[in-house]
């Protein structure tokens, strides 16, 4: 594949390899896709999790596919473990090119009776740790003038929806947080985007088929999405391999919405 001043071309442009992937929130469904899926096109993975024992099917199937990956306990709402994550995967690879943010707490509430502690929860989690880790990767991406940084949002940063008032203001949060970010650090030559899924399948942790969803929510979806069904994980692979890879060399502060159209309606 030929390469232009501006860096590969065609296909080659969603080459990994040879880069190096830090990422949280790997363990299972789209995550898991998204890890599985960098490795695959090339990028060695750090893979962070509170409980490192749910990444060990995940960095099994990486290694077992060609690819080279190693997993590291941290709680990203501590500060100083975002740094040690960092810190360990520059150890180890001796370089970052990518940082994939993506845990969340899954934590529903009414807005009138949400307690202070979950609010909490989900604040630290889905908007400060995303934060801390931007933050702790930062000197390692100035210094070799590059690097993106993927922010996983959701489509609740667009449209209300009832109960998750606490992750829609995070994910808003971190929608303006990407923004501000690529503003700040785009002359280091550090991109900072997010992609915000909409309604995805539930993939089952015991391996099982996908069954299509049923009953009245299912069927508010087919109704209110265009393209009238759930997201599938793996087409949240391609978007992240995207934003990750010289194909998006010049895409910063953008929301990219993958929702099959409901956030347009």
């Amino acid at each position: 594949m030929s390469e232009s001043r501006h860096g590969k071309e065609g296909i080659g442009a969603f080459d990994l390899g040879g880069k190096v992937a830090v990422m949280t929130g790997a363990s299972r469904g789209l995550g898991r896709a998204i890890a599985l899926g960098l490795a695959a096109a090339g990028a060695r993975m750090t893979l962070g999790s509170r409980q490192v024992a749910h990444l060990t099917g995940v960095v099994e199937a990486i290694r077992s596919g060609g690819g080279e990956a190693h997993a590291v306990s941290i709680d990203i709402t501590d500060s100083d473990q975002c740094r040690a994550l960092v810190a360990d995967a520059k150890r180890h690879w001796e370089r970052i090119d990518i940082l994939v943010c993506n845990a969340a707490t899954n934590i529903l509430g009414m807005a009138a009776t949400m307690p202070d502690e979950q609010w909490k929860r989900v604040i630290d989690t889905e908007l400060s740790g995303y934060y801390y880790l931007a933050r702790a990767v930062y000197p390692v991406m100035a210094s070799q003038k590059s690097g993106s940084i993927i922010m996983v949002s959701a489509n609740s940063s667009l449209v209300g929806y009832s109960e998750l008032v606490g992750v829609a203001v995070a994910k808003g949060g971190v929608d303006m947080m990407a923004r501000n970010l690529a503003v700040e650090w785009g002359r280091d030559g550090i991109r900072v985007n997010t992609i915000n899924p909409g309604w995805t399948e539930h993939v089952p942790e015991d391996g099982a088929d996908v069954a299509a969803g049923e009953g009245d929510l299912e069927e508010d979806i087919r109704v209110m999405t265009p393209l009238a069904r759930r997201g599938r994980v793996e087409e949240f692979v391609y978007p992240a391999i995207f934003l990750a890879s010289d194909a998006s060399s010049y895409v910063t502060g953008h929301n990219l919405v993958v929702d099959g159209g409901y956030s347009i309606k």
